[in-house]
């Protein structure tokens, strides 16, 4: 039957129980009335003996209020009842069912609530437009500052009596005491909250509207109903108050900020813990790879990678020097967060001398769990994941190298990668920190170290080739055995002309070469390095030596080389991982394929299986704007071809703790590659840098962001081949075009024979294509 008779809105007076002054003062109601009936027969003859006269109703409602304004009615409740059974039996009587409804919009200092009861057996209390102040969000802007949030509860009562004033301000001290990351646990421990303090509460529903979330919206929120035994096996709530459980000072620094995240108490087995490091005191490379030395001396952990090396600007104290910054991926076996946080202040404190006089001061070292596999943790002393993560460059960058791109931040449920695409858009609050951007370091030795803008805005490196062998292509016999003096001024000629590394070699990498053995080698470059070293005015160069041999390396390092260029990527002789790790210098990684010998055999890329059969996942990732296109088929399998097979070296040597931060990638140029192949290198150089892969098989996640890339075109064959010049040494104009091309795509360094026209070539590129002018 759909037929009704409704009373809206009759206003009265009425006792219901105690008002929020705890007096029993009559408060202003409203009355709504709802009656089932049939009033077919009165529309028929239009005669209202057959309907129910609502004016007749009204009346009487309004004088039974009026009768018994001095009646304590000890509830919304108690009144609905009264009405319900004494002013309107006759009505009741004529209807299939009644409905009453009493609103008090003053009853609750908080909000306006309301009490329906029906013939039917429904009892039922709403709480209207509940307004309280909580913390509720992920994002550390949402856990500094309380925002609104707008309730409409509905509890489904045993019994009419219920103090409804008691359940608003219950449900607002818990949500003003607690906080919480997600709308839709708020509304589920707001109603076990109500169940848990209201006994004769049999179901609730809660609408929960954040009026502030979207500017745009008026709001946006959730509804969820529940029953008392849904929560019937569930612990029961706890919450203090927030002026005995926080400090006034929620800033991301204070001990009281935290984030609502589950608890874990099984941390058995083995888990990727990711660590992120920071200092700016003392010899700051040196402590970082002593830190990472120390947590591999644990036999519950293993160092499995590290990211890139950054330097940046101080936050929150900013009257101090830069810091280094970067991250590691820990494997860690059958340790709980806190005994690895014991671990890592032992570390701090204990073995490196951290002293910390007060909050954002200088230090030796700073090492903090970031993430604790997919776990979290809060606890006075550890959140995770870190409560300030998603604010700092510093952290999030470093960190991306490590996450695949489709992992998600625990608690937002958002790509860790997005939160840096959108951090890196930000502008900086100078007042916090003074720049957002930061600078890549690649270490060489004894203090000398390559830096550059991470956003690929620094002056090009060039790399000054110093050919001490008989047989180089374009320049063999030229710097061979020169005397000391001879050397020097060769060197400082280099350096005048533009050169900021010099690399020495002595194996000719031309392709057929025949290789010397290692004395010889030796004979050849140490003098040069030692030569150099011995220079003053050359102290603030690099040097680096072009040998695939680990005596060789371990030979010059001792005498003053800065980096090691490999033409082989440790094919050759996997013990120079070894040797580059414990001198802690810079490490060129060159693909090729073969030997010198034999590499112009090898110029076949195709699909590899792994990345066919599904097991091996492939990227080109834009930090800004996420995955790039997929290259035409051809070019796709050279270029993932040649990122394959480096990121395969690249994590041998990190097998021999060589830090990815010391390794240069070089696409390997001439190196098991034809003309067509060499000039698709350069021409997608860039995408070498945003490579990406993720071992499914290993489990393992390998990244080239981060890290420097040098390019080495000049004099080559195929230049000649392009320009029909044979004689190599006049190659000097397609030379440096060719470095021209690889700058412009991204190359950091590039390794020349003509240096000063290089030199001049590179200031005008820099200058067009990264605003980057020399001084």
């Amino acid at each position: 039957m759909s037929d009704k008779v409704h009373i809206s809105g009759l206003e009265g007076r009425a006792i219901v129980g105690l008002d929020h002054w705890q007096k029993p003062v009559p408060h202003p109601v409203a009355i709504d009335a709802d009656f089932a009936t049939d009033f077919s027969k009165a529309s028929e003859t239009d005669n209202l003996h057959y309907s129910l006269n609502y004016a007749v109703i009204s009346s009487k409602i309004a004088g039974f209020l009026a009768d018994r304004q001095q009646h304590n009615f000890r509830s919304l409740g108690g009144l609905g009842t009264a009405v319900l059974r004494d002013a309107l039996q006759e009505e009741i009587a004529n209807s299939t069912a009644v409905e009453v409804t009493v609103s008090a919009p003053k009853v609750d200092i908080r909000a306006p609530v309301s009490y329906t009861a029906s013939t039917t057996g429904k009892l039922l209390y709403q709480i209207h437009g509940l307004r309280a102040l909580t913390l509720i969000g992920v994002f550390t802007f949402e856990r500094l500052n309380k925002q609104y949030v707008l309730l409409d509860i509905a509890m489904h009562v045993t019994e009419p009596h219920l103090n409804v004033g008691r359940v608003s301000e219950a449900v607002s001290n818990y949500l003003e005491a607690a906080n919480f990351k997600t709308v839709e646990a708020l509304v589920a421990l707001a109603c076990q909250w109500i169940f848990q303090n209201f006994e004769t509460v049999a179901s609730a529903s809660v609408r929960v509207t954040k009026p502030n979330a979207i500017v745009y919206t008026d709001g946006v929120g959730v509804l969820c109903r529940y029953l008392r035994e849904d929560f019937a096996h569930k612990p029961a709530l706890r919450v203090e108050s927030l002026e005995t459980s926080k400090s006034a000072d929620s800033r991301p620094n204070s001990p009281s900020f935290d984030l609502p995240v589950d608890t874990e108490s099984d941390y058995s087995g083995t888990h990727d813990v990711y660590v992120a490091f920071g200092l700016n005191q003392g010899d700051q490379i040196a402590n970082i790879s002593r830190a990472l030395q120390l947590l591999e001396e644990y036999p519950q952990i293993a160092v499995k990678s590290t990211s890139s090396l950054y330097v940046s600007k101080p936050m929150y104290y900013t009257e101090q020097p830069d810091f280094y910054n970067g991250a590691a991926l820990l494997s860690v076996t059958n340790m709980t967060p806190h005994e690895l946080l014991d671990v890592l202040k032992k570390i701090e404190y204990a073995e490196l001398g951290r002293v910390k006089t007060f909050e954002n001061c200088p230090r030796p070292i700073d090492l903090d769990i970031v993430l604790f596999a997919r776990k979290t943790v809060t606890s006075p002393d550890l959140v995770i994941p870190h409560k300030a993560m998603l604010d700092r460059t510093f952290v999030l960058q470093p960190l991306c190298e490590l996450l695949p791109p489709d992992f998600t931040h625990p608690v937002t449920a958002e790509p860790v990668h997005k939160h840096l695409s959108s951090l890196l858009l930000a502008v900086a609050d100078t007042d916090v920190q003074e720049l957002l951007k930061l600078v890549l370091v690649t270490p060489g030795t004894r203090g000398r170290r390559l830096r550059a803008n991470h956003d690929g805005t620094s002056p090009s490196v060039v790399m000054a080739i110093f050919n001490a062998t008989p047989d180089s292509f374009s320049d063999g016999g030229d710097k061979l055995a020169l005397l000391k003096e001879e050397v020097v001024a060769e060197a400082l000629a280099m350096k005048q002309a533009g050169a900021t590394i010099i690399d020495v070699g002595g194996v000719s990498t031309r392709p057929g070469s025949s290789e010397p053995s290692s004395e010889e080698e030796l004979a050849r470059v140490l003098p040069v390095v030692e030569a150099i070293r011995a220079e003053p005015k050359l102290d603030d160069v690099l040097v680096s030596v072009d040998t695939y041999r680990a005596a060789v390396a371990e030979a010059v390092l001792a005498a003053g080389a800065d980096i090691i260029n490999d033409i082989l990527m440790g094919l050759y002789e996997p013990e120079i991982f070894s040797v580059v790790a414990r001198s802690g210098c810079g490490y060129v990684m060159n693909h090729t394929r073969g030997t010198p010998a034999t590499m112009s055999q090898f110029t076949e890329y195709g699909p590899a299986e792994s990345t066919a059969d599904g097991t091996l996942v492939e990227y080109h990732i834009d930090e800004t704007s996420g995955v790039l296109p997929v290259l035409p088929a051809a070019e796709r399998n050279l270029v993932d071809g040649i990122c394959r097979e480096l990121a395969a070296q690249l994590n041998v040597a990190a097998q021999h703790s060589v830090r990815k931060w010391q390794v240069i990638l070089d696409p390997g140029i001439g190196f098991a590659k034809n003309m067509s192949q060499n000039l698709a290198i350069i021409r997608h150089a860039r995408r070498f840098k945003k490579y990406a892969q993720i071992d499914l098989v290993l489990h393992s996640y390998t990244s080239f962001h981060g890290m420097a890339m040098l390019m080495g075109a000049s004099r080559k064959g195929f230049l000649g081949t392009l320009t029909g010049q044979k004689d190599a040494l006049r190659r000097v104009v397609s030379s440096t075009a060719a470095a021209v091309a690889c700058v412009q795509q991204g190359a950091d360094i590039v390794r020349v024979h003509d240096v000063q026209e290089t030199t001049e070539a590179l200031q005008v590129a820099d200058a067009v294509y990264k605003g980057s002018l020399s001084t």
